[in-house]
């Protein structure tokens, strides 16, 4: 896949990738893939608020502990 960015963006992945000795393709790629749990976390909320359902604290902690 193929994708482009604003320069300012190209920038920090590549001074992140040099400070932490890491290949771009892999920094992005973990990235997005933390971004898309965190969108799962949100989504799951959502539905869960409009079903009216309700949840303990403990099972929001287990949840978001998940998504990290």
């Amino acid at each position: 896949m193929l994708i482009s960015v604003p320069q300012n963006l190209a920038d920090e992945i590549t001074q992140f990738a040099e400070d932490l000795n890491q290949n771009k393709s892999i920094l992005v790629n973990q990235a997005l893939e933390f971004y898309f749990d965190h969108l799962d976390l949100q989504i799951a909320k959502k539905r869960s608020m409009e079903k009216n359902e309700s949840i303990s604290l403990s099972q929001m902690r287990k949840l978001s502990k998940e998504s990290v």
